[in-house]
């Protein structure tokens, strides 16, 4: 993906839920692409003195706190679960998942500060604009 989130069809069709799938993918990119700190602290350099070898490190409180960091669990419609979980909560796939994310951020959204009514109705305009040559171009292909 180079530009263009939600976009389809090189950019002819823009979906929601598209939208919503591909915004947890670019924020699971950032993620990777921040790296791995290197430092005593993340190393639990400590940690690793005080377990000792062959001691575990799992249920120390240290990995408790720290394991989710190299994560991204706030995940809406990317499902970790394994399958009896994913039905467990419905088996819904990624796209019924990310419809109902569009729909209620689209219901529910507040906006803060909206676009001025005028902007609004030059946008409108604009679409209505394209669309009908659009509407046009296909009418001509097909003939």
């Amino acid at each position: 993906m180079i530009y263009g989130i939600g976009m389809l069809e090189n950019g002819i069709t823009w979906d929601f839920a598209q939208l919503v799938m591909q915004h947890e993918m670019v924020g699971m990119v950032l993620k990777t692409v921040e790296g791995v700190p290197v430092d005593d602290e993340h190393l639990a350099v400590d940690v690793i003195a005080e377990v000792g070898p062959g001691g575990e490190f799992v249920s120390h409180m240290h990995t408790f706190q720290n394991f989710r960091k190299l994560s991204k669990p706030d995940a809406k419609v990317f499902d970790r679960n394994n399958f009896d979980g994913w039905m467990a909560q419905g088996g819904k796939d990624i796209v019924d998942r990310s419809y109902e994310v569009a729909i209620d951020l689209l219901e529910n959204q507040k906006v803060a500060d909206p676009l001025p009514e005028e902007t609004q109705k030059e946008l409108n305009r604009i679409l209505e604009e394209e669309t009908a040559e659009y509407a046009e171009r296909r009418a001509a292909e097909k003939a």
